[in-house]
């Protein structure tokens, strides 16, 4: 009786290894496919961070970690260093554009830069409120330096 209950208990140990091996080359392919998306992701994201705006940039991190998550590979200290030079990207260009609509006199959108380069300093950590301020104060002066006349429409446009 016990060598029948060793011999049953072989059996269905054999059975399961066998089924885990049956399993195991679908497992192994998704996982494959998985870690080969994840690569690709972040093959996106090194490139989108270098060449596009911050917009593309954020969904492209966000991609590259969900595929990473799922993946099993995501790094927490690799996204926060993209997720910074994504910001810290965004907030040097918001300063130049900032400044290239004064030189146009396109208050609106150099105040739009300018809120751009105030939100992403906050969230970045390297928000500085006198810099913040005297930026402000730079656009008030353009502004009030050309009184209306630089927001009146041109003669013939209404």
């Amino acid at each position: 009786m016990t060598a029948a209950f060793i011999s049953v208990v072989l059996l269905v140990s054999l059975a399961m290894a066998q089924d885990k091996s049956a399993q195991s080359p679908d497992e192994k392919a998704k996982q494959n496919m998985l870690k080969r998306e994840a690569a690709n992701s972040f093959w996106r994201l090194k490139r989108t961070v270098e060449t596009e705006g911050f917009y593309s940039g954020r969904v492209a991190l966000n991609v590259w970690r969900s595929a990473a998550i799922e993946a099993g590979t995501f790094d927490q200290e690799q996204y926060n260093e993209f997720k910074k030079q994504l910001y810290e990207k965004s907030i040097n260009e918001s300063l130049k554009c900032f400044e290239e609509f004064i030189l146009d006199e396109d208050y609106y959108n150099a105040n739009v830069c300018l809120q751009t380069w105030r939100m992403h300093a906050k969230e970045l950590g390297t928000y500085d409120e006198a810099q913040y301020e005297a930026l402000k104060k730079k656009l008030a002066d353009a502004r009030s330096g050309k009184g209306t006349e630089g927001n009146a429409p041109a003669e013939g446009q209404n």
